[in-house]
């Protein structure tokens, strides 16, 4: 019987736990996996060029799924990008676009129907359960022959990162799908901002500690900042769930916290959830919510709401925590907030969360077996990882969005009135759902002060240097996770969301940390630390 195995890390595991950590028992020992036994087969059809451009001498046409990368963006094929990708190499995309809310249910359908697309594209858009499910079931093709005759962008990324093509490689030897990489991705993925026009005004200078930052927003609260005559101030705002949530201002209190709760203390995992310093932090952000300096929707909006209360016409935000400023704000907006260091724990520490670089999505691209021109559909997607085209996909076209310096970078270019950063790349680029891949050749983009690289920077000295590594559980341990997490997930943000609104954590705690071990809470982290300590040990 094989072994199968899956992925835990960074935002893959954001997405595993979003869908319910859904195991995959379909992928069993692979004896179903069709594909997986027998060699593949790859001529070059009569009317693909082998090289260069255009990929094929008559039109072909191409059935993708796809989903798009903020609300109200334009159907991919509408977008500048997409366009300038077909003139170049003569391949039509009939894109299927769907939302992110309840694309999980649609793809079950597809595949439960066999009613496939040709492809899927996009970050993020298969997690792992679902690459190695249905690589194993047939439904994906295996790539690696593909990628080794027709792909020599991406070829030559894995050459040159042997552990790129291992990390992508599933337990029976083939490639399912594609990555987005980014090997100087930003190591921190939230920033916490502050109104420095607001603390400039009363006086303040910038918060050092939990403390100086709750007294800094008791004078937001109490204090016309804006000018308009009303008591409208949002002193602080987040999205308590997300991966740009409060977990990293945890660390404030000694310990920081993730979105499953699991960090590292040398090579001991912790539950964090059950540790005094997560108990101290609740209390905090218990008292700010209690005295009315959060916004007491940070529980339950969304990012659409999130983001249009930020760039609120009456400029009402004193704080908050997002991947940066100009990612909901013009620019104008934006520079009245500054980043914060990370606030000071009790011992005079700071620490801030850190993530995995590299390959940030193994899931961005897979060709299904419903697909007739493979070798043209992995040529097509091989051109989303040349150099300058991935770097259009992500941040917006050339000459819109970005504008060429003649010496080898590139700079942004201001958005029109009323546009923030991020909308404008989404006007001519698939943006944050793109496939694509920086490396050491990506010409720099220079731009303005909280942009991420310089964010990186100074939150660099403070990122937390022992994380749980992007590694593959067993299926067994897959089981045991899912079977733990299903309750002990639930339970944990019932009892956080009530203490965070409600307060009561005091009375409250030794029943929660006594129900939890009930939960078989130790047999979890135990699932993790032997999954750790395996991987210690491969060479």
């Amino acid at each position: 019987m094989k072994t199968k195995w899956w992925v835990h890390g960074g935002m893959a595991t954001a997405l595993v736990m979003t869908a319910g950590l859904s195991g995959c028992s379909g992928a069993g020992d692979g004896g179903g996996a069709k594909s997986s036994d027998k060699p593949q087969q790859s001529q070059a059809p009569a009317n693909m060029n082998a090289a260069g451009l255009p990929i094929v001498k008559d039109k072909v046409n191409l059935k993708i799924a796809g989903f798009y990368g903020i609300a109200g963006q334009k159907p991919f094929g509408d977008l500048p990008f997409f366009k300038g990708v077909e003139e170049k190499t003569n391949v039509h995309i009939n894109w299927l676009m769907n939302d992110s809310n309840g694309f999980k249910e649609k793809k079950n359908l597809m595949f439960a129907s066999g009613d496939l697309p040709d492809a899927f594209y996009g970050h993020y858009i298969l997690d792992t359960d679902e690459v190695v499910k249905y690589g194993y079931q047939g439904l994906f093709i295996p790539l690696e022959g593909l990628i080794d005759k027709y792909a020599p962008n991406l070829k030559k990324i894995l050459d040159e990162s042997p552990d790129y093509r291992k990390d992508l490689t599933a337990p029976d030897g083939h490639i399912y799908s594609l990555p987005t990489i980014d090997a100087s991705y930003a190591k921190s993925k939230d920033a916490l901002f502050i109104n420095k026009k607001w603390l400039d005004q009363l006086g303040l200078p910038l918060p050092t500690t939990p403390d100086e930052f709750y007294k800094a927003l008791k004078a937001f609260k109490d204090n016309d900042m804006n000018g308009n005559g009303k008591k409208d101030e949002v002193p602080f705002s987040f999205r308590v769930h997300a991966i740009t949530g409060i977990y990293s201002m945890y660390g404030s209190f000694g310990l920081l916290d993730k979105q499953d709760h699991i960090i590292m203390k040398g090579d001991q995992v912790i539950y964090t959830a059950v540790q005094p310093q997560y108990k101290e932090a609740t209390k905090y952000f218990n008292k700010l919510f209690a005295e009315g300096l959060v916004d007491q929707e940070s529980l339950t909006h969304d990012e659409k709401v999130y983001g249009s209360k930020l760039r609120s016409k009456e400029k009402n935000i004193g704080a908050f925590v997002a991947w940066t400023a100009a990612t909901y704000m013009d620019p104008d907006q934006a520079a009245d907030f500054v980043p914060l260091l990370p606030l000071k724990a009790p011992d005079g520490s700071r620490v801030w969360n850190r993530y995995p670089s590299g390959i940030l999505s193994k899931g961005a691209f897979a060709i299904t077996s419903a697909n007739k021109n493979p070798e043209i559909t992995m040529r097509w997607i091989d051109y989303m990882y040349d150099t300058k085209v991935s770097l259009e996909a992500v941040n917006g076209t050339i000459g819109t969005v970005m504008k060429e310096n003649g010496d080898g970078t590139l700079s942004y270019i201001d958005p029109p009135n009323g546009v923030n950063a991020n909308e404008f790349r989404h006007m001519t680029a698939p943006g944050s759902t793109s496939v694509f891949a920086k490396t050491s050749r990506t010409p720099a983009v220079t731009g303005k002060p909280n942009d991420k690289g310089d964010l990186d920077k100074m939150y660099e000295p403070y990122l937390d240097k022992n994380i749980f590594p992007n590694m593959y559980f067993s299926s067994e341990e897959t089981d045991a996770r899912t079977r733990y997490l299903t309750d002990i997930d639930a339970y944990v943000k019932k009892m956080q969301a009530k203490w965070l609104m409600q307060g009561g954590i005091d009375a409250e705690w030794d029943e929660y940390v006594k129900k939890l071990k009930e939960m078989n809470l130790d047999k979890l982290v135990k699932v993790y630390q032997d999954a750790y300590n395996r991987y210690k040990a491969i060479k």
